[in-house]
């Protein structure tokens, strides 16, 4: 296979790879459901839209496996970048479905987090919505100026909410409170930037 019809494949399997995606934009989804009405279905939603994810990305690292192993030399560069990409959307599936957690702390505790943190959490899943998205819109073509927008979006996004973060961990010093709330919140956040992180990460392996 010669260089090009390497960079065509990749292509091709790039733009397979957009269900996944769409799966793990549905578990925000359920997420975003799960925070604001206590659903316990949602949180069951979640966990098996989860196990499904898994089930779908394995065969795809059962190729690429089988391609490092017996493809050629052209196809090489390609399919490490794709395990990598393929990786880090496992990760940030695994991230998604980790804020379950929290969500059922909080719709077990009866956990009440502030209006402007309620606020914020929601923009936050919208946000993830949105980028997850825009991913798909990446994976299906092959734009520098689309993938330079989200790459831009995405650290400013993760940015505002690191400052958030730590506005909130200075009010925690002079603002009683919730700590339960305190802690659902923050962790929201954190894990939040941790799944933008790996859609940067996947960008960052289409170039």
């Amino acid at each position: 296979m010669t260089e090009i019809q390497s960079e065509q494949a990749f292509r091709e399997k790039l733009k397979a790879l957009c269900p996944l995606v769409d799966s793990v934009r549905f578990m925000v989804e359920a997420a975003r459901h799960a925070f604001n009405r206590h659903s316990q279905a949602q949180l069951e939603n979640i966990a098996e839209l989860h196990n499904n994810f898994t089930l779908d990305i394995d065969p795809f690292f059962e190729d690429v496996e089988g391609g490092l192993k017996n493809g050629s030399a052209d196809d090489q560069p390609y399919l490490s970048r794709l395990q990598n990409i393929l990786t880090h959307l496992e990760v940030m599936a695994d991230g998604v479905a980790g804020l379950a957690d929290q969500l059922r702390y909080k719709a077990n505790h009866g956990v009440i987090l502030s209006e402007d943190d309620f606020f914020v959490v929601n923009n936050l899943f919208s946000q993830l919505t949105g980028f997850l998205h825009s991913l798909v819109d990446v994976l299906q073509v092959n734009d520098p100026a689309l993938k330079a927008y989200v790459l831009q979006e995405s650290q400013k996004q993760t940015d505002l909410w690191f400052r958030s973060e730590e506005d909130h961990r200075a009010r925690m010093m002079d603002t009683p409170g919730q700590p339960d709330a305190w802690s659902v919140y923050l962790a929201i956040l954190e894990r939040s930037r941790e799944i933008v992180g790996r859609l940067v990460a996947i960008i960052k392996n289409l170039a």
